[in-house]
Protein backbone atom coordinates (compact mmCIF):
# COMPACT_ATOMS: atom_id res chain seq x y z
CA UNK A 1 0.00 0.00 0.00
CA UNK A 2 1.72 3.17 -0.85
CA UNK A 3 1.36 6.23 1.33
CA UNK A 4 -1.26 8.19 -0.28
CA UNK A 5 -3.40 5.26 -0.06
CA UNK A 6 -2.04 4.90 3.79
CA UNK A 7 -3.25 8.16 4.37
CA UNK A 8 -6.97 7.98 2.56
CA UNK A 9 -7.62 5.02 5.46
CA UNK A 10 -10.39 5.86 7.45
CA UNK A 11 -9.62 6.28 11.00
CA UNK A 12 -10.15 3.71 13.23
CA UNK A 13 -13.93 3.60 14.81
CA UNK A 14 -14.61 6.50 12.14
CA UNK A 15 -18.44 6.04 11.10
CA UNK A 16 -19.29 7.51 7.48
CA UNK A 17 -22.65 8.43 8.76
CA UNK A 18 -21.79 10.40 12.28
CA UNK A 19 -21.04 14.08 10.46
CA UNK A 20 -24.99 12.92 8.63
CA UNK A 21 -26.29 11.94 12.22
CA UNK A 22 -25.23 15.05 14.00
CA UNK A 23 -26.64 17.27 11.43
CA UNK A 24 -29.97 15.76 11.35
CA UNK A 25 -29.96 16.11 15.18
CA UNK A 26 -29.17 19.71 15.25
CA UNK A 27 -31.48 21.76 16.75
CA UNK A 28 -31.79 24.55 13.88
CA UNK A 29 -32.62 21.60 11.09
CA UNK A 30 -35.22 20.42 13.52
CA UNK A 31 -36.56 23.63 13.67
CA UNK A 32 -36.25 24.56 9.99
CA UNK A 33 -37.97 20.95 9.41
CA UNK A 34 -40.92 21.48 11.63
CA UNK A 35 -41.06 25.54 10.14
CA UNK A 36 -41.30 24.06 6.81
CA UNK A 37 -44.08 21.24 6.99
CA UNK A 38 -45.83 23.69 9.19
CA UNK A 39 -45.80 26.33 5.97
CA UNK A 40 -46.53 23.24 3.24
CA UNK A 41 -49.72 22.71 5.68
CA UNK A 42 -50.78 26.25 5.51
CA UNK A 43 -49.98 26.44 2.02
CA UNK A 44 -51.78 23.52 1.36
CA UNK A 45 -55.03 24.48 3.81
CA UNK A 46 -55.02 28.25 2.26
CA UNK A 47 -54.57 27.66 -1.55
CA UNK A 48 -56.48 25.48 -4.37
CA UNK A 49 -55.05 22.35 -5.11
CA UNK A 50 -55.49 20.57 -8.06
CA UNK A 51 -57.58 17.36 -7.26
CA UNK A 52 -59.32 19.40 -4.58
CA UNK A 53 -60.16 22.76 -5.69
CA UNK A 54 -62.46 23.66 -9.04
CA UNK A 55 -60.03 24.48 -11.95
CA UNK A 56 -60.38 27.46 -12.48
CA UNK A 57 -59.48 28.27 -8.74
CA UNK A 58 -56.26 26.47 -9.34
CA UNK A 59 -55.84 28.87 -12.49
CA UNK A 60 -56.80 31.89 -10.95
CA UNK A 61 -53.21 31.42 -8.68
CA UNK A 62 -51.63 32.48 -11.60
CA UNK A 63 -53.19 35.70 -12.53
CA UNK A 64 -52.15 37.61 -9.95
CA UNK A 65 -48.93 38.50 -12.26
CA UNK A 66 -46.11 37.25 -13.50
CA UNK A 67 -44.15 37.21 -10.25
CA UNK A 68 -47.11 35.57 -8.43
CA UNK A 69 -47.12 32.65 -11.52
CA UNK A 70 -43.61 32.49 -11.05
CA UNK A 71 -43.79 31.43 -7.24
CA UNK A 72 -46.78 29.07 -8.47
CA UNK A 73 -44.41 27.53 -10.61
CA UNK A 74 -41.01 27.78 -8.88
CA UNK A 75 -42.57 26.30 -5.03
CA UNK A 76 -45.58 24.30 -6.85
CA UNK A 77 -48.34 25.54 -4.43
CA UNK A 78 -50.76 24.82 -6.64
CA UNK A 79 -49.91 20.95 -5.63
CA UNK A 80 -48.50 21.37 -2.49
CA UNK A 81 -48.33 17.81 -0.94
CA UNK A 82 -46.79 16.22 -3.72
CA UNK A 83 -43.75 19.13 -4.43
CA UNK A 84 -40.28 18.28 -4.72
CA UNK A 85 -39.70 20.46 -1.40
CA UNK A 86 -42.32 19.19 0.64
CA UNK A 87 -41.06 15.57 -0.02
CA UNK A 88 -37.76 16.83 1.18
CA UNK A 89 -38.43 18.06 4.16
CA UNK A 90 -40.50 14.99 5.28
CA UNK A 91 -37.62 13.08 4.03
CA UNK A 92 -35.35 14.92 6.40
CA UNK A 93 -37.59 15.13 9.29
CA UNK A 94 -38.47 11.46 8.88
CA UNK A 95 -34.65 11.03 9.25
CA UNK A 96 -34.52 12.91 12.61
CA UNK A 97 -37.45 11.25 13.86
CA UNK A 98 -35.98 7.87 13.44
CA UNK A 99 -32.73 8.56 15.19
CA UNK A 100 -34.55 9.99 17.98
CA UNK A 101 -36.47 6.28 18.09
CA UNK A 102 -34.00 4.88 17.95
CA UNK A 103 -32.40 6.81 20.44
CA UNK A 104 -35.06 6.66 22.81
CA UNK A 105 -35.60 3.19 22.29
CA UNK A 106 -32.09 2.24 23.21
CA UNK A 107 -32.31 4.53 26.71
CA UNK A 108 -35.68 2.71 27.35
CA UNK A 109 -34.24 -0.43 27.46
CA UNK A 110 -31.26 0.50 29.09
CA UNK A 111 -32.94 2.22 32.20
CA UNK A 112 -36.36 -0.25 32.31
CA UNK A 113 -34.52 -3.19 34.41
CA UNK A 114 -32.71 -0.91 36.31
CA UNK A 115 -32.68 -1.02 40.05
CA UNK A 116 -31.54 2.53 41.70
CA UNK A 117 -29.12 2.35 44.24
CA UNK A 118 -28.75 4.18 47.16
CA UNK A 119 -26.22 7.05 45.81
CA UNK A 120 -29.49 7.50 43.44
CA UNK A 121 -30.84 9.64 46.04
CA UNK A 122 -27.90 12.10 47.02
CA UNK A 123 -29.73 14.78 45.40
CA UNK A 124 -33.47 13.64 45.31
CA UNK A 125 -35.10 16.53 45.51
CA UNK A 126 -37.64 15.04 48.52
CA UNK A 127 -36.18 13.92 51.01
CA UNK A 128 -35.80 13.75 54.95
CA UNK A 129 -34.14 12.03 58.28
CA UNK A 130 -35.17 11.65 61.65
CA UNK A 131 -34.68 9.06 64.53
CA UNK A 132 -37.87 6.71 66.04
CA UNK A 133 -37.43 4.62 68.94
CA UNK A 134 -36.49 1.11 67.72
CA UNK A 135 -33.83 -1.76 67.75
CA UNK A 136 -34.56 -3.67 64.61
CA UNK A 137 -31.60 -4.71 61.99
CA UNK A 138 -30.77 -2.30 59.27
CA UNK A 139 -32.57 -2.28 56.41
CA UNK A 140 -33.38 -0.60 52.93
CA UNK A 141 -35.95 -0.35 50.85
CA UNK A 142 -36.00 0.54 47.01
CA UNK A 143 -38.80 0.52 45.06
CA UNK A 144 -39.90 2.35 41.47
CA UNK A 145 -43.32 3.31 40.71
CA UNK A 146 -44.78 4.94 37.26
CA UNK A 147 -42.07 3.19 35.25
CA UNK A 148 -44.43 2.81 32.60
CA UNK A 149 -44.19 6.54 31.85
CA UNK A 150 -40.55 6.10 30.83
CA UNK A 151 -42.01 4.71 27.18
CA UNK A 152 -44.12 7.57 27.01
CA UNK A 153 -41.59 10.02 24.77
CA UNK A 154 -40.54 7.12 22.78
CA UNK A 155 -44.06 6.02 21.93
CA UNK A 156 -44.98 9.88 21.11
CA UNK A 157 -42.12 10.39 18.52
CA UNK A 158 -42.88 6.93 17.74
CA UNK A 159 -46.37 8.07 16.49
CA UNK A 160 -45.28 11.20 15.11
CA UNK A 161 -42.65 8.74 12.95
CA UNK A 162 -45.82 7.08 12.05
CA UNK A 163 -47.79 10.43 10.87
CA UNK A 164 -44.82 11.80 9.25
CA UNK A 165 -44.16 8.36 6.88
CA UNK A 166 -47.87 8.08 6.40
CA UNK A 167 -47.94 11.61 4.97
CA UNK A 168 -44.56 10.74 2.47
CA UNK A 169 -46.60 7.66 1.32
CA UNK A 170 -49.88 9.32 0.61
CA UNK A 171 -47.80 12.47 -1.01
CA UNK A 172 -46.36 9.36 -3.53
CA UNK A 173 -49.20 7.02 -4.06
CA UNK A 174 -52.49 8.42 -3.05
CA UNK A 175 -54.73 9.73 -5.65
CA UNK A 176 -57.80 12.73 -5.41
CA UNK A 177 -59.78 12.57 -8.75
CA UNK A 178 -62.92 15.01 -9.23
CA UNK A 179 -66.17 14.56 -11.36
CA UNK A 180 -69.46 16.27 -11.90
CA UNK A 181 -72.92 13.98 -12.16
CA UNK A 182 -76.44 15.31 -12.42
CA UNK A 183 -78.82 12.88 -11.26
CA UNK A 184 -79.56 9.51 -13.22
CA UNK A 185 -76.22 9.93 -15.04
CA UNK A 186 -73.77 6.80 -14.86
CA UNK A 187 -70.53 7.20 -14.40
CA UNK A 188 -68.43 4.38 -16.09
CA UNK A 189 -65.06 2.64 -14.60
CA UNK A 190 -62.54 4.07 -16.49
CA UNK A 191 -60.11 6.44 -15.80
CA UNK A 192 -61.11 9.15 -18.81
CA UNK A 193 -64.65 9.03 -17.08
CA UNK A 194 -63.22 11.39 -14.31
CA UNK A 195 -63.03 15.11 -15.02
CA UNK A 196 -59.64 15.55 -13.01
CA UNK A 197 -57.30 13.40 -11.96
CA UNK A 198 -54.47 14.43 -9.09
CA UNK A 199 -51.91 11.11 -8.61
CA UNK A 200 -49.13 11.29 -6.55
CA UNK A 201 -45.44 10.55 -8.49
CA UNK A 202 -45.86 7.08 -8.33
CA UNK A 203 -49.86 6.41 -7.89
CA UNK A 204 -51.74 5.18 -10.74
CA UNK A 205 -55.05 6.69 -12.17
CA UNK A 206 -58.59 6.38 -9.47
CA UNK A 207 -61.47 4.53 -11.09
CA UNK A 208 -64.13 2.26 -9.81
CA UNK A 209 -64.46 -1.65 -11.06
CA UNK A 210 -67.90 -0.95 -12.72
CA UNK A 211 -70.49 1.30 -13.55
CA UNK A 212 -72.25 3.85 -10.75
CA UNK A 213 -75.39 5.63 -11.19
CA UNK A 214 -75.96 8.82 -9.40
CA UNK A 215 -79.44 8.02 -7.96
CA UNK A 216 -80.15 11.42 -6.01
CA UNK A 217 -79.04 14.83 -4.76
CA UNK A 218 -80.75 15.52 -1.46
CA UNK A 219 -79.90 19.27 0.43
CA UNK A 220 -80.48 19.72 3.82
CA UNK A 221 -80.65 23.15 5.16
CA UNK A 222 -81.35 25.44 7.78
CA UNK A 223 -83.88 27.13 9.07
CA UNK A 224 -82.36 30.47 7.17
CA UNK A 225 -81.87 28.89 4.03
CA UNK A 226 -78.22 28.04 4.52
CA UNK A 227 -76.68 24.41 3.39
CA UNK A 228 -76.50 22.58 6.39
CA UNK A 229 -75.74 18.90 4.46
CA UNK A 230 -76.31 16.58 1.31
CA UNK A 231 -76.76 13.10 1.04
CA UNK A 232 -76.06 11.63 -2.24
CA UNK A 233 -77.64 8.08 -3.46
CA UNK A 234 -75.74 5.72 -5.49
CA UNK A 235 -76.02 3.01 -6.89
CA UNK A 236 -74.38 0.07 -9.60
CA UNK A 237 -75.63 0.87 -13.03
CA UNK A 238 -75.95 -3.24 -13.95
CA UNK A 239 -78.93 -4.54 -15.32
CA UNK A 240 -79.98 -6.11 -12.30
CA UNK A 241 -79.22 -2.79 -10.48
CA UNK A 242 -78.15 -2.89 -7.18
CA UNK A 243 -78.47 -1.47 -3.78
CA UNK A 244 -79.06 2.11 -2.75
CA UNK A 245 -75.91 3.20 -0.73
CA UNK A 246 -75.37 6.85 0.04
CA UNK A 247 -72.03 9.09 0.60
CA UNK A 248 -71.78 13.19 1.75
CA UNK A 249 -69.60 15.65 3.17
CA UNK A 250 -68.86 13.76 6.10
CA UNK A 251 -69.96 10.30 5.40
CA UNK A 252 -67.48 8.42 2.67
CA UNK A 253 -68.26 5.23 0.93
CA UNK A 254 -65.83 2.86 0.42
CA UNK A 255 -65.45 1.03 -2.55
CA UNK A 256 -62.76 -1.56 -3.57
CA UNK A 257 -59.94 0.66 -4.83
CA UNK A 258 -60.61 3.81 -2.48
CA UNK A 259 -63.10 5.80 -1.24
CA UNK A 260 -66.26 8.66 -2.33
CA UNK A 261 -67.03 11.21 -1.01
CA UNK A 262 -69.41 14.19 -1.75
CA UNK A 263 -68.56 17.88 -2.10
CA UNK A 264 -70.64 20.88 -1.10
CA UNK A 265 -70.73 21.80 -4.74
CA UNK A 266 -74.23 21.21 -6.53
CA UNK A 267 -76.73 22.90 -8.16
CA UNK A 268 -79.40 22.20 -10.51
CA UNK A 269 -78.26 21.10 -14.43
CA UNK A 270 -80.25 22.00 -17.52
CA UNK A 271 -80.98 18.91 -20.04
CA UNK A 272 -81.16 21.20 -22.96
CA UNK A 273 -82.06 19.56 -26.97
CA UNK A 274 -80.82 21.98 -29.82
CA UNK A 275 -82.68 21.52 -33.06
CA UNK A 276 -82.29 23.54 -35.87
CA UNK A 277 -83.38 22.43 -39.62
CA UNK A 278 -79.55 22.95 -40.80
CA UNK A 279 -77.99 20.89 -38.29
CA UNK A 280 -78.28 17.57 -36.61
CA UNK A 281 -80.25 18.06 -32.85
CA UNK A 282 -77.62 17.79 -30.25
CA UNK A 283 -78.62 17.77 -26.57
CA UNK A 284 -75.87 18.66 -23.31
CA UNK A 285 -76.76 19.06 -19.84
CA UNK A 286 -75.37 22.50 -18.50
CA UNK A 287 -74.20 22.25 -14.87
CA UNK A 288 -75.44 25.44 -13.57
CA UNK A 289 -73.93 27.40 -10.70
CA UNK A 290 -74.88 29.76 -8.31
CA UNK A 291 -74.73 33.58 -9.65
CA UNK A 292 -77.07 35.02 -7.09
CA UNK A 293 -78.30 33.92 -3.56
CA UNK A 294 -81.13 32.94 -4.52
CA UNK A 295 -80.66 31.66 -8.27
CA UNK A 296 -78.15 29.50 -10.33
CA UNK A 297 -77.62 30.00 -14.25
CA UNK A 298 -74.81 29.45 -16.76
CA UNK A 299 -74.37 29.44 -20.55
CA UNK A 300 -74.60 26.14 -22.90
CA UNK A 301 -73.19 26.93 -26.56
CA UNK A 302 -75.77 25.64 -29.17
CA UNK A 303 -75.31 25.57 -33.26
CA UNK A 304 -73.22 28.25 -35.04
CA UNK A 305 -73.20 31.33 -33.03
CA UNK A 306 -76.09 30.50 -30.98
CA UNK A 307 -76.00 29.98 -27.31
CA UNK A 308 -78.04 29.61 -24.13
CA UNK A 309 -78.61 31.65 -21.05
CA UNK A 310 -80.18 29.49 -18.50
CA UNK A 311 -80.98 31.19 -15.20
CA UNK A 312 -82.97 29.01 -12.38
CA UNK A 313 -84.15 30.49 -9.87
CA UNK A 314 -84.42 28.82 -6.04
CA UNK A 315 -87.87 28.29 -4.39
CA UNK A 316 -87.37 30.38 -0.76
CA UNK A 317 -89.22 27.08 0.73
CA UNK A 318 -86.56 24.67 -0.13
CA UNK A 319 -88.46 22.95 -3.08
CA UNK A 320 -86.82 21.47 -6.59
CA UNK A 321 -86.92 24.23 -8.60
CA UNK A 322 -89.38 24.16 -11.68
CA UNK A 323 -88.35 26.18 -14.45
CA UNK A 324 -86.11 28.26 -16.02
CA UNK A 325 -85.47 31.36 -17.50
CA UNK A 326 -84.00 31.21 -21.08
CA UNK A 327 -82.39 33.80 -23.53
CA UNK A 328 -80.97 32.61 -26.65
CA UNK A 329 -78.21 35.18 -27.84
CA UNK A 330 -76.64 35.05 -31.29
CA UNK A 331 -73.36 37.00 -31.07
CA UNK A 332 -74.07 39.39 -28.24
CA UNK A 333 -77.88 39.75 -29.48
CA UNK A 334 -81.06 38.13 -28.33
CA UNK A 335 -82.96 36.27 -30.41
CA UNK A 336 -85.89 34.73 -28.41
CA UNK A 337 -86.89 34.81 -24.51
CA UNK A 338 -89.08 32.40 -22.88
CA UNK A 339 -89.49 30.60 -19.13
CA UNK A 340 -89.86 26.73 -19.36
CA UNK A 341 -91.28 23.94 -17.41
CA UNK A 342 -89.24 20.37 -17.89
CA UNK A 343 -90.57 19.21 -21.23
CA UNK A 344 -91.48 22.72 -22.73
CA UNK A 345 -89.73 24.11 -25.88
CA UNK A 346 -89.34 27.36 -27.87
CA UNK A 347 -89.43 28.24 -31.31
CA UNK A 348 -86.40 29.97 -32.60
CA UNK A 349 -86.29 32.29 -35.48
CA UNK A 350 -85.63 30.97 -38.88
CA UNK A 351 -87.11 27.37 -37.36
CA UNK A 352 -86.09 24.93 -34.75
CA UNK A 353 -86.31 24.72 -31.14
CA UNK A 354 -84.74 25.01 -28.10
CA UNK A 355 -86.20 22.15 -25.56
CA UNK A 356 -86.02 21.98 -21.65
CA UNK A 357 -86.30 18.45 -20.87
CA UNK A 358 -85.45 18.68 -17.09
CA UNK A 359 -83.75 20.14 -14.05
CA UNK A 360 -82.08 17.35 -12.42
CA UNK A 361 -79.76 18.39 -9.47
CA UNK A 362 -75.88 17.91 -9.92
CA UNK A 363 -73.20 17.27 -7.25
CA UNK A 364 -69.57 16.45 -7.41
CA UNK A 365 -68.15 13.27 -6.24
CA UNK A 366 -64.73 12.81 -5.15
CA UNK A 367 -62.98 9.93 -5.28
CA UNK A 368 -59.78 9.00 -3.51
CA UNK A 369 -56.94 6.29 -2.83
CA UNK A 370 -54.66 6.69 0.12
CA UNK A 371 -52.81 3.49 1.06
CA UNK A 372 -50.98 4.98 4.26
CA UNK A 373 -54.32 5.92 5.98
CA UNK A 374 -54.34 3.30 8.29
CA UNK A 375 -50.85 4.03 9.08
CA UNK A 376 -51.90 8.07 9.93
CA UNK A 377 -54.63 6.86 12.46
CA UNK A 378 -52.07 4.37 13.94
CA UNK A 379 -49.54 6.80 14.54
CA UNK A 380 -51.78 9.49 15.61
CA UNK A 381 -53.05 6.91 18.19
CA UNK A 382 -49.95 5.94 19.62
CA UNK A 383 -48.52 9.33 19.35
CA UNK A 384 -51.48 10.42 21.82
CA UNK A 385 -50.86 7.15 24.07
CA UNK A 386 -47.09 8.31 24.37
CA UNK A 387 -48.45 12.28 25.46
CA UNK A 388 -50.87 10.51 28.09
CA UNK A 389 -47.95 8.37 29.39
CA UNK A 390 -45.40 11.28 29.21
CA UNK A 391 -47.43 13.75 31.13
CA UNK A 392 -49.66 11.28 32.99
CA UNK A 393 -47.90 8.76 34.14
CA UNK A 394 -44.33 9.88 36.38
CA UNK A 395 -41.94 7.58 37.46
CA UNK A 396 -41.32 7.75 40.91
CA UNK A 397 -38.05 6.31 43.25
CA UNK A 398 -38.38 6.06 46.96
CA UNK A 399 -35.70 5.11 49.80
CA UNK A 400 -36.30 4.09 53.01
CA UNK A 401 -32.79 3.30 54.84
CA UNK A 402 -32.84 2.24 58.49
CA UNK A 403 -29.96 2.30 60.57
CA UNK A 404 -29.79 1.47 63.92
CA UNK A 405 -28.32 3.59 66.66
CA UNK A 406 -28.06 3.00 70.30
CA UNK A 407 -31.00 2.46 71.44
CA UNK A 408 -32.85 4.48 67.95
CA UNK A 409 -32.97 4.29 64.41
CA UNK A 410 -31.88 7.13 61.99
CA UNK A 411 -34.47 6.89 59.05
CA UNK A 412 -33.88 8.57 55.87
CA UNK A 413 -37.07 8.75 53.31
CA UNK A 414 -35.94 10.16 50.15
CA UNK A 415 -38.65 10.56 46.86
CA UNK A 416 -37.25 11.43 43.43
CA UNK A 417 -39.81 12.33 41.17
CA UNK A 418 -38.48 12.49 37.20
CA UNK A 419 -40.95 15.15 36.52
CA UNK A 420 -42.90 17.32 38.41
CA UNK A 421 -41.61 17.12 41.92
CA UNK A 422 -43.60 19.59 43.77
CA UNK A 423 -46.40 17.55 42.75
CA UNK A 424 -45.26 14.89 45.32
CA UNK A 425 -44.99 16.66 48.80
CA UNK A 426 -48.33 15.14 50.19
CA UNK A 427 -47.24 12.02 48.81
CA UNK A 428 -44.04 12.43 50.31
CA UNK A 429 -45.00 13.86 53.70
CA UNK A 430 -47.56 10.67 53.75
CA UNK A 431 -44.48 7.95 53.18
CA UNK A 432 -42.51 9.80 55.81
CA UNK A 433 -45.49 9.60 58.27
CA UNK A 434 -46.06 5.57 57.47
CA UNK A 435 -42.33 5.66 58.87
CA UNK A 436 -43.35 7.30 62.11
CA UNK A 437 -41.63 10.69 61.26
CA UNK A 438 -43.17 14.15 60.81
CA UNK A 439 -43.22 15.80 57.52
Amino acid sequence: MSPSDEALRPLPGWNPLRPLKRLLRRPAVIVTEILVITAACALGAGLPQAGRSAAAQVASLRSHGAFASFLVEALSLDHVFTSGWFLGALAFATASLILVVVEQTRRLRATWGQVPTEAHFRNAPLQLEFTRPGQGPASISIRSRGRLGLAGSPLFHAGLLGVILAGALGALFSVQAVVDLFEGEVLPPTVAAWGLQQPGPLASPFRLDGPLRLVSVEPTRYEGGDLMGLRLKVAEADPDGGPLRELGINQDLRVSRGRLYADSLFGPAALVTWDLPAHPASGTAALLERKEPQAFGGYTPGPGALRARIRVPMPADGRRPDHAEVRILKGAAKVAEADLRPGEAMALPGGGTFRLHGLPYWARIHGSRDPAIGLAYAGFIVALAGAALTYGVTRVDELVSVTPEGGQERVVVAMKPHRFAPLYQERFARLVREHGGEA
